[in-house]
């Protein structure tokens, strides 16, 4: 409330006596404390949800819209590290959460997974997950997001029978809605098509291992599960990443520390495989997409063919070492061809001969 209260005088003065005390020292303000009051919190997604669930959604909108512009506000006065609202205004919509459909399913925003400075570089991610280590649970988890680029809903839905050791492949075919706590089918960038999205799983390869390593369960089981064996709560992924009150939260730490210099939300993990694959591996566009499904396919036909194409990459390596095996392959297939002309044409002439 100090952050809001901060904010609340800073704009007073630029607004209409009568507006400053019906919206903010009222509306606002009640609406505030009142989800404080019945979350026992002031973590931030907890706020969001129960005011989503209990107040009226167009002026929640507004609400966490000057909430976050309060975050910024104490950013620059150094009072806090991060905006814990960044961005929630722009996933409400005018329906409420409870009781929507499988098209209305909230995903989080793909329009600026190209811009490097929302991403952090590989060799910052080894400092995360390192920081990480001692809980092999959110270690397993954090890591499989570096390593794949989906969404956190994807992350936390995927189960063992998306795992095909044999293809070495894995699927990626449905997320897990925080609010509603249901599985949906995953969508197309546009969240107008259903989808399955396959993501190479190299055998031995830094994914491969990763999943190796954790205990096997049957094909309807989560594969990431909370330290209690239950399926991972977005808002607790949130807290561990972010911190809250009296929880110091993986990447405010690390930036305390000097290792990191920014704050990036947990969902920018996705930004950061992207950016890596396309800027520092020289991968095309096309078979990123096909990977994270963040670029829009004109159709099913169109999405196969790019993503047979794509199954044939190791996204751990660089394009440049793909496009070296295919060059050597190719070779390898002229020599033998050579080699089977000339035992042919030698056995032509030994008949002959004889």
């Amino acid at each position: 409330m100090e952050i809001w209260d901060r904010y609340c005088e800073v704009i007073k003065p630029g607004l209409k006596e009568t507006t400053y005390a019906k919206a903010f020292s009222e509306t606002f303000t009640n609406f505030l404390k009142s989800a404080i009051e019945s979350t026992k919190s002031e973590d931030a997604v907890k706020i969001r949800n129960w005011l989503v669930e209990n107040r009226n959604l167009p002026a929640v909108k507004k609400l966490i819209s000057h909430l976050s512009k309060a975050y910024r506000l104490a950013i620059k006065s150094k009072l806090v590290n991060y905006d814990p609202f960044d961005g929630m205004s722009d996933e409400i919509k005018q329906l409420g959460a409870k009781g929507k459909n499988q098209d209305e399913v909230e995903t989080e925003s793909d329009d600026d997974v190209l811009d490097r400075s929302k991403a952090y570089n590989w060799d910052e991610v080894s400092i995360i997950l390192e920081s990480v280590k001692h809980t092999m649970h959110w270690y397993n988890f954090i890591k499989f997001k570096f390593l794949t680029g989906v969404r956190t809903g994807e992350a936390i839905a995927f189960m063992w029978g998306d795992v095909r050791w044999a293809n070495e492949e894995i699927l990626i075919r449905r997320t897990y809605d925080r609010v509603t706590k249901g599985f949906y089918p995953t969508k197309t960038a546009k969240g107008n098509q259903s989808v399955i999205r396959r993501f190479p799983l190299p055998k031995d390869g830094e994914l491969w291992n990763l999943l190796k390593s954790i205990p096997q369960g049957e094909a309807n089981e989560i594969v990431f599960k909370s330290k209690t064996g239950k399926i991972i709560l977005g808002t607790t992924f949130y807290t561990v990443w972010a911190g809250t009150y009296g929880n110091k939260g993986i990447i405010p730490q690390l930036i305390k520390q000097g290792k990191l210099t920014k704050y990036l939300k947990p969902y920018n993990t996705r930004h950061t495989f992207i950016t890596h694959q396309i800027f520092d591996l020289g991968r095309d566009e096309k078979i990123v997409s096909a990977w994270c499904g963040h670029g829009e396919m004109v159709s099913q036909k169109h999405y196969q063919d790019i993503s047979n194409r794509a199954m044939q990459i190791n996204p751990e390596l660089p394009a440049s070492s793909h496009q070296h095996q295919v060059q050597q392959s190719e070779i390898d297939l002229l020599k033998e061809q050579l080699r089977q002309q000339q035992e042919l044409i030698n056995k032509l002439l030994q008949d002959r001969d004889n």
